[in-house]
C-alpha cells in the first residue's frame, strides 16, 4: 500500500510500505477514506518527542483517520466488513484497570505501564492512518460507527482534536456565564473555543500571534487578542470587571503560556493544559497558583469517552467541525501538506488528505 512514511526530521515520504495484517483476534483492518495532519504530528516533523517516545524510522504516520472496515479478527463482535468507522487516536484494550476507569490513553496492555506507545503513527508497533489502510487493535473498543447522514469530514475530527478541545473545556469546568481565555487558534484551540461556547461560556477570548487565525476565531464568535501587540492582562481585567477569567485553556504546548494562564485567571479559577509539552519538566508560577487557589488539570485525550457525546451534536447541526478545514489534498501530496502546515503557509489551519 501507499503511505506517508517517517524517515526523520522534515523527511516524510509518500511511498510503498507493507500492507497491514491482522495480528490479533480483536484486530480490524480499515481502508482509509480520509485522514488529517495534526499539530501533534508536527512534533515528529520537527524532530521527535524528546524522551516521551523512542522513535525509529520506517512507519506510517498520522492518528486522525476514518474509513471502511475491510477485515476483522474472529474476536471482533461489533463490526463487520463494509462498516464505515472512525478510530480513536489513542488505543485501549477496554479491559485493563486504566481502561475500566475510562483512561484509555493509559492502557496498561498497550503501553506496558509507561510512555505513549498506544497513539497511532508514532512507532513501528502501531503504524498510523496517513495510509491507504491501517490495523486497529481491540477494534470493539477503539472503532466507532459513522452515521450514514454524516460526511467523512464531519466525523473525521472526532478521532482526536475535537475531543481534545472539548476535554480542555471540560477540565476547565467551563459553565454558563463564564469568561474563558483560550491560548491558541490552531485546530485544537478553535475546538476548545467552540466547546467552551457549547458549555455555556458567555465570553471566549482567543489569544494568538497569527492575525489570520485570529480573524477566523472572530468569525466563529470569539473575542481576540494578539498578545504581541496588546496587553492581554488589561484586556481580561477590562472584560471581567477587574476579576480575571473564570477559566483558561492552554492549547499550544508552551510552558510560558501556562504561566500567562495563571496570571490572567481569577482567584479560585481553573486552568486546563491540552497543548503537548514535550519538555520533561516545565517551570510553573507555583506560589501564584497557590495564593490564587487555582486548579490545574492536564492529560492525553481519551476520545472513547467523548465520541458518543459529541457525535449527536454534529448530527443535530449544533457543531460543525468542517469549518476549520483550509486544505484538501491527495495523500500523495502529504509531504507538501506538512511543509505548508509547519510553516503557516497559504493561510493554513487544517489539512485533510484523501488516499
Amino acid at each position: 500500500m501507499n503511505a506517508i512514511v517517517y524517515h526523520g526530521k522534515e523527511d516524510f515520504r509518500f511511498e510503498r510500505t507493507a500492507d497491514p495484517k491482522l495480528e490479533g483476534e480483536c484486530d480490524a483492518i480499515v481502508s482509509v477514506s480520509r485522514t488529517a495532519i495534526c499539530g501533534s504530528d508536527l512534533h515528529l516533523w520537527h524532530g521527535g518527542l524528546g524522551d516521551a517516545i523512542a522513535i525509529s524510522e520506517g512507519f506510517a504516520v498520522g492518528h486522525e483517520f476514518l474509513g471502511v472496515v475491510q477485515e476483522t479478527g474472529r474476536g471482533v463482535r461489533g463490526f463487520k466488513r463494509g462498516d464505515r468507522v472512525l478510530a480513536s487516536c489513542t488505543v485501549g484494550c477496554g479491559d485493563c484497570a486504566s481502561c475500566r476507569r475510562g483512561v484509555y490513553s493509559g492502557c496498561v496492555t498497550m503501553t506496558k505501564g509507561g510512555g505513549a506507545s498506544n497513539v497511532f503513527g508514532f512507532s513501528t508497533g502501531l503504524p498510523g492512518g496517513q495510509a491507504e489502510a491501517v490495523r486497529v487493535p481491540f477494534s470493539d473498543t477503539n472503532l466507532f460507527r459513522v452515521p450514514e447522514q454524516l460526511s467523512d469530514e464531519q466525523a473525521l475530527f472526532l478521532t482526536d482534536i475535537l475531543p481534545t478541545g472539548y476535554m480542555g473545556a471540560e477540565m476547565a469546568e467551563v459553565g454558563p456565564g463564564d469568561t474563558v481565555v483560550v491560548f491558541g487558534c490552531g485546530p485544537v484551540g478553535m475546538f476548545a473555543q467552540m466547546s467552551a461556547r457549547l458549555r455555556g461560556a458567555a465570553r471566549v477570548i482567543a489569544v494568538d500571534l497569527d492575525d489570520e487565525r485570529l480573524a477566523r476565531a472572530r468569525r466563529l464568535g470569539s473575542d481576540t487578542v494578539n498578545s504581541a501587540r496588546e496587553n492581554l492582562g488589561e484586556r481580561v481585567l477590562e472584560a471581567t470587571h477587574g476579576q480575571g477569567a473564570d477559566a483558561a485553556i492552554e492549547a499550544v504546548g508552551r510552558a510560558d503560556l501556562i504561566t500567562q494562564a495563571a496570571m490572567i485567571t481569577r482567584h479560585g479559577g481553573r486552568v486546563a493544559v491540552i497543548g503537548v509539552l514535550t519538555e520533561p519538566t516545565a517551570t510553573l508560577p507555583w506560589f501564584l497558583m497557590f495564593m490564587k487557589n487555582l486548579s490545574l488539570r492536564t492529560g492525553l485525550v481519551n476520545p472513547q469517552n467523548h465520541i458518543p457525546r459529541l457525535l449527536p451534536l454534529i448530527e443535530q447541526g449544533r457543531l460543525d467541525p468542517t469549518v476549520i478545514i483550509s486544505h484538501r489534498l491527495p495523500l500523495s501530496d502529504g509531504p507538501r501538506g506538512y511543509d505548508v502546515f509547519a510553516h503557516h503557509k497559504e493561510n493554513v489551519l487544517k489539512v485533510v488528505l484523501q488516499p
